[in-house]
């Protein structure tokens, strides 16, 4: 039932906006792509936008990443404003944003009892990347994303992608 309505929110949230239906000068400014770690901390599925009828320039992206481990259920909803510099189908993305993660135990064995594994957080974080999008749509990212959190450990985590582009 938890995750039902963290995944109605999402869709409401990303159907109620505004799509610009097919260019007529043919870029690519809707994608939609399958993130590994990066800003959905283990992986998340993004649609990700811009702001002006082109491929590159300003944009966002909003995504939805849910596991379960050790019981414990893990729901992320990374978002975030993203730039893309470049022309055709090469792309430098940086960006700025931010990750909700919510957790939830799901049953109360010893080893899920602890109340760090409990409750909800934001997590700020960044992208940088190269992104690539093929003239058929085909897209794939790679790059890093540096968390700002206290933990030296956890500043840089690689991300990779592969998506379509509309």
């Amino acid at each position: 039932m938890y995750l039902r309505k963290v995944l109605l929110l999402v869709s409401v949230f990303i159907f109620s906006w505004p799509l610009s239906g097919i260019s007529q000068n043919d870029s690519k400014r809707e994608a939609i792509y399958l993130e590994g770690l990066g800003s959905g901390i283990i992986y998340s599925f993004n649609y990700d936008w811009r702001f002006k009828d082109q491929a590159n320039g300003l944009g966002a992206k909003v995504g939805l990443g849910y596991t379960a481990i050790d019981g414990v259920r893990v729901t992320t909803i990374p978002f975030a404003a993203n730039y893309l510099l470049g022309k055709r189908k090469g792309f430098l993305e940086l960006g700025l944003g931010a990750t909700v993660v919510l957790l939830a135990q799901t049953n109360a064995s010893a080893a899920s009892s602890d109340p760090r594994f409990s409750g909800s957080g934001l997590i700020f974080n960044g992208i940088v990347g190269f992104r690539r999008v093929s003239s058929s749509g085909f897209l794939w990212r790679a790059g890093f994303t540096p968390f700002f959190t206290g933990d030296p450990a956890e500043l840089f985590v690689p991300q990779i992608s592969i998506g379509y582009a509309f």
